[in-house]
């Protein structure tokens, strides 16, 4: 049985990219963490990490890995969740960009909801940095970002594909100055569909900039901007682009779980596992 300590710190790595900072992430000293990843790679008979110029970098084996690790830790905060936190009550406050509550929320809120009634929930939809800051104030408990790279100490759920997305039909992929609608500029997404048009050489023009996807969608549902979505977050009447439509491929996504600082309550533990099992289920 894989030890679920040594998975965390694992992953901590994974997240973090570095060792240092993936025992910050685990409170363990730096040490402590690379004799977990020592264990696992003893137990397993394989390297999960090689060395990479100064640094290191994921092994094919520790790639393949990830997943099943990421799981394990789900299955494990869900079983604390369902036998040592019945009965809770209590306040939440919970930030989710729009992006995601549309396609993930309905699930998340029945799920918690039945096992936790008495606990009373306030959900605020922005945008993932925004959320960050009211993360910052203690103005949220917790909070499911997507701009992973940009955000420190984000415990990653869920990674997918990013997709070029328009309606349903039109030829609006076909069009130059390739028209958007995308996010502001800080955005993550925006930053890699910007860099992905250049290198392709690309000619594009925004046309409607908001941190909201509610105020995107339409444009893209009437067929007049192209934007980008997480693969699961792509709803009925929109299509995803393929490399046919004649536009670069984007990286992939990660959207994760950000804390307040005093804010770890078994209440929202309990609803960050019900997060975490939602998306993995999708």
């Amino acid at each position: 049985m894989l030890d679920t300590e040594q998975l965390r710190s694992f992953l901590a790595i994974v997240d973090t990219g570095s060792f240092t900072r993936a025992g910050e992430r685990v409170n363990k000293t730096q040490s402590a963490v690379s004799m977990h990843v020592r264990r696992l790679e003893e137990q397993l008979n394989c390297e999960l990490f090689v060395k990479n110029g100064r640094g290191v970098r994921l092994s094919a084996d520790g790639e393949r890995l990830i997943d099943y690790a990421r799981e394990m830790l789900r299955v494990e905060a869900s079983a604390l969740s369902a036998i040592a936190q019945r009965g809770l009550s209590g306040r939440v406050r919970l930030g989710i960009p729009d992006d995601y509550a549309e396609p993930f929320l309905p699930d998340i809120l029945a799920r918690f909801g039945a096992r936790h009634p008495l606990v009373e929930l306030t959900v605020v939809c922005e945008g993932s940095l925004d959320l960050a800051v009211r993360i910052n104030s203690r103005d949220l408990d917790l909070a499911v970002v997507t701009d992973c790279g940009a955000i420190p100490d984000v415990d990653v759920v869920r990674e997918e594909d990013l997709v070029w997305v328009a309606a349903a039909h039109g030829a609006v992929a076909r069009q130059r100055p390739l028209p958007l609608a995308l996010g502001n500029p800080t955005c993550n997404w925006r930053r890699d569909t910007e860099a992905a048009l250049a290198a392709a050489g690309i000619p594009s023009r925004m046309i409607l900039v908001s941190n909201n996807y509610s105020a995107i969608a339409p444009m893209v549902t009437a067929g007049l901007a192209v934007t980008v979505l997480p693969r699961g977050a792509v709803r009925t009447g929109l299509r995803i682009l393929e490399a046919a439509d004649g536009l670069p491929s984007l990286p992939r996504s990660r959207v994760g779980i950000v804390w307040s600082k005093s804010a770890r309550s078994q209440e929202a533990r309990a609803l960050a596992a019900d997060i975490a099992a939602t998306m993995a289920a999708a």
